[in-house]
């Protein structure tokens, strides 16, 4: 059986918030003053987090003129040595993509998707949960067809995952794995045979409330044994995922939420 991807995490990208405030909408959740300093507080508590579940942390200055590019999980796909880059879907966040771009090179990845038309906003909509399944969430910011190119980063399985209504508008926002057999996950977020598929497959999955999903809850980062995950996880989610030799350790992200993002979307795994 292989092994979960949250067991292999060796190293991650993340951009502090040097320049993030909210000053457009482009998802539902998007309103409020950002109060700089404590976003710069949560921001490295979860980098602390994820640096004492034995990950490295790499670093990218953030853009002036890119407030959303805090959200580096949207950047693009990493798999081994190579990267299928984003194409955004709003304007406000297409200057990032030369940032990224950059980056990957300077980094020694080679970079695929650069010339290719179709939507796709990387990690945000695309997760593996082991080396072998990728799963590939579409709807209002990935495009389906984009997934056929996606497939040529390497030797693994595409499951595609339908995302209906706008309030979970990337795959991160509603599922995130926690092993080979069992996801974090909100069943409404996706159509009825995405969720049929989600089951047989990911047979222990747990299924949020509304109020956690609200919360961020799924937008939440599985570490080896350790669930990092926004406030709001209930008693009942923490007790089943315990009883599965979880941990859960719940970071403030109110700041990032003024913006629809949490912890997930502050992540790119290498």
């Amino acid at each position: 059986m292989a092994r979960a991807a949250g067991q292999l995490m060796k190293r991650v990208l993340m951009v502090p918030p040097q320049h993030f405030t909210v000053t457009y909408a482009i998802n539902p959740w998007m309103g409020g003053t950002v109060d700089k300093t404590k976003a710069f507080k949560q921001w490295n508590e979860l980098k602390n987090a994820i640096e004492d579940e034995g990950v490295e942390v790499l670093t990218l200055d953030q853009v002036s003129t890119l407030p959303d590019m805090v959200f580096v999980c949207n950047s693009g796909l990493v798999h081994k040595d190579k990267v299928y880059l984003s194409r955004f879907a709003h304007k406000e966040r297409s200057g990032e993509q030369e940032h990224y771009l950059k980056w990957f090179k300077a980094n020694g990845f080679k970079t695929l998707g650069e010339d290719y038309p179709e939507r796709f906003e990387g990690g945000g909509d695309a997760v593996f949960s082991d080396p072998n399944t990728l799963w590939a969430g579409y709807g209002a910011r990935s495009s389906e067809k984009v997934y056929g190119k996606v497939q040529s980063l390497g030797d693994f399985e595409v499951v595609r995952c339908e995302l209906v209504g706008d309030k979970f508008y990337h795959l991160d926002t509603c599922f995130a794995p926690l092993d080979e057999k069992a996801a974090l996950w909100y069943p409404p977020a996706f159509s009825k045979a995405t969720q049929d598929e989600i089951l047989r497959r990911l047979p222990n999955s747990i299924a949020v409330s509304d109020e956690e999903a609200k919360a961020f809850v799924c937008n939440a980062i599985t570490v080896r044994k350790a669930v990092l995950s926004p406030i709001g996880v209930a008693d009942k989610t923490k007790a089943t995922l315990a009883e599965r030799g979880f941990k859960v350790v719940e970071v403030d992200m109110s700041e990032f939420m003024k913006s629809g993002g949490a912890c997930q979307c502050l992540v790119l795994r290498l």
